[in-house]
């Protein structure tokens, strides 16, 4: 009887002390969640968690498979490659929404296009920019009364077709404050901006020329570009998206860069996309 009880007593003793086992290991991987910064959370999962949000050749998806491609995608893919380590491709997330999940820490860092402004400073960092889109101001084709004098672009009467949460939005309040905004959800894609001006519920919009060629294939002749070629409305750094504050996670995004364009990789990887020539502006032509 007292091996008996002596066994019982031994049993529970080894169980209450794995239990204390346990609450110790995970009190330990809370703490490191709290604590351990982005850097040192991908290099120890070896892993990169990207979001994304499609927007042309920088990031396509295609809507049958899933599968993606793009500039950002290859970059990145290479980029972690270089780095040894692996891609994580996660959320597709709206315009509006990918700061919010990077300071949630849902993910790492948006492999997609985005512009450098100063509203996302406030909230995220950059890497250095993959290279430079021209953005020209659109109106519809039969619509004489659209030139380029800006001035007389910032009126009331003026409608400016834009996205939620979007560059589009930030530039209509930064150089046509006094112009109606004519604003889609983030969810909306691209393509209906234009489709506000075609319709005739918008007057102008802002786009690059290929996302414009693109939208030309499906609805020929429908747009004029209004600003000239050698005077865009401006030129933006087309940037990775990463966590506010992170400053050894960004240093190793940024030098892994640095090492593709020395080897000319990021270019090469833009002329495999790049359907309309010297759509973009290459950083490389720039130094």
């Amino acid at each position: 009887m007292k091996n008996f009880f002596a066994f019982v007593l031994i049993v529970v003793v080894g169980i209450i002390a794995s239990m204390a086992t346990v609450r110790v290991m995970n009190a330990a991987h809370t703490d490191r969640a709290k604590t351990e910064n982005v850097y040192d959370r991908v290099i120890r999962t070896g892993t990169l968690r990207c979001a994304y949000t499609p927007y042309s050749i920088g990031l396509m998806k295609d809507p049958n498979t899933g599968q993606l491609s793009g500039i950002y995608h290859d970059v990145i893919e290479t980029l972690a490659a270089n780095l040894n380590l692996k891609v994580e491709w996660g959320e597709e997330v709206g315009w509006g929404n990918q700061i919010e999940g990077l300071n949630a820490g849902r993910y790492d860092l948006i492999c997609s296009p985005a512009s450098l402004n100063s509203g996302r400073a406030r909230a995220a960092d950059f890497s250095i920019p993959l290279y430079y889109s021209p953005v020209h101001i659109w109106a519809r084709k039969d619509d004489a009364t659209v030139n380029a004098d800006l001035k007389a672009l910032d009126e009331p009467a003026i409608r400016i077709s834009t996205l939620d949460g979007e560059q589009t939005s930030v530039f209509a309040d930064q150089f046509f404050p006094h112009a109606k905004k004519v604003s889609l959800p983030q969810s909306s894609p691209f393509s209906d901006l234009m489709l506000q001006v075609t319709t005739g519920k918008a007057d102008i919009v802002f786009a690059e020329p290929l996302t414009v060629q693109e939208f030309l294939k499906n609805n020929p002749g429908s747009l004029r570009q209004v600003t000239p070629n050698d005077a865009p409305l401006l030129v933006v750094p087309n940037i990775i998206l990463l966590p506010r504050g992170q400053f050894e996670f960004k240093e190793m995004i940024d030098n892994g860069l640095r090492e593709m364009f020395n080897s000319h990789l990021i270019d090469r990887i833009i002329d495999k996309y790049e359907k309309l020539p010297n759509s973009y502006i290459r950083e490389t032509a720039r130094r």
